[in-house]
């Protein structure tokens, strides 16, 4: 009986034992599920995101003020690229701000929030502009936050208003603006660019932004229509003493830009005489395409703030 007795006592204590072993196991399963949920559904870590923040705004203001030094844009330019793409690939930097990348950062924000853009450039002795750039994309269907180093190749990249480019061989501007439109179930972003060019001119971009089944971004689209040509891209260059608007009108729906014209009695062929004429043409989506049209009826706003 004692024989007995004693493997019961055994068997008990034990099943006690696993029973308090899973019951803790369960209760930090518990926690540990709850501090999931509260981190996903509450706010990222902004102390963390808030430092990163300061340095990174701080490394741009050093790259802006050292303009047309080569050494100190190299250095600096591959810094800021290296630092802001480590931040961004935290999983919860989706989800923090920037709002302090306002200056020599361009950051843009789709309507839908789904797409994030960061660009920046640096400008060399010689007065060459070379680009940099972060996209996030919030991939649904994927159910997860994917993110793309722009690469530019600007320098390999000529004649491009009809070619399809990837964050690999992207052309690159700053961009300062995003449109985001549907059409047959396909969401359609449209950017607004700005490439400082050069010494003497300057260029503007209208530029298609779509997503493959995979997630993967591609610059450019054949929809937008200028008579009767398809266009992937509109690239519009003239004199860099100018300033040409485009800028999309919420109001009337419309992509509303300077018309260029020639500068007194200059040749039309070299954009360095070509500048805003007073006039306005526009964009206008219907059934999947940008509709060129000339010589529009715009009342300009006011100006409100910085525009480039």
């Amino acid at each position: 009986m004692g024989f007995v007795c004693f493997w019961r006592q055994f068997f008990t204590i034990r099943c006690v034992l696993i029973f308090a072993m899973n019951r803790i196991r369960i209760i930090f399963l518990i926690a540990a599920l709850a501090m999931w949920r509260s981190v996903s559904a509450g706010e990222p870590d902004n102390a963390y995101f808030a430092d990163a923040e300061k340095q990174i705004v701080g490394v741009a203001a050093q790259l802006s003020a050292s303009r047309y030094n080569d050494a100190a844009q190299d250095s600096l330019g591959k810094n800021l690229n290296t630092f802001l793409g480590t931040v961004l690939k935290h999983e919860d930097s989706f989800r923090y701000p920037f709002d302090s990348l306002q200056t020599d950062i361009s950051k843009v924000v789709s309507p839908d929030g789904r797409v994030r853009i960061f660009t920046w450039f640096t400008v060399g002795d010689a007065g060459n502009y070379r680009y940099f750039g972060y996209l996030q994309y919030n991939d649904k269907q994927a159910q997860k936050v994917r993110l793309f180093e722009l690469n530019d190749n600007g320098a390999n990249v000529e004649n491009y208003d009809n070619m399809t480019l990837t964050p690999q061989n992207w052309r690159g501007m700053l961009y300062y603006g995003i449109i985001e439109k549907k059409y047959q179930g396909e969401l359609i972003y449209t950017l607004l660019g700005w490439d400082g060019c050069g010494l003497y001119t300057t260029r503007k971009i209208v530029e298609p932004l779509t997503f493959t089944d995979k997630g993967q971004p591609r610059f450019g689209k054949s929809m937008i229509k200028v008579g009767r040509k398809k266009m992937k891209r509109l690239v519009f260059e003239y004199n860099k003493r100018a300033t040409m608007m485009i800028q999309y009108d919420e109001n009337l729906d419309l992509i509303v830009l300077d018309h260029l014209a020639v500068m007194g009695t200059q040749d039309t062929s070299n954009p360095m005489f070509l500048g805003p004429d007073m006039s306005y043409d526009a964009l206008k989506f219907e059934d999947g395409m940008w509709f060129y049209q000339t010589n529009i009826k715009y009342q300009r706003p006011a100006v409100k703030g910085k525009k480039r």
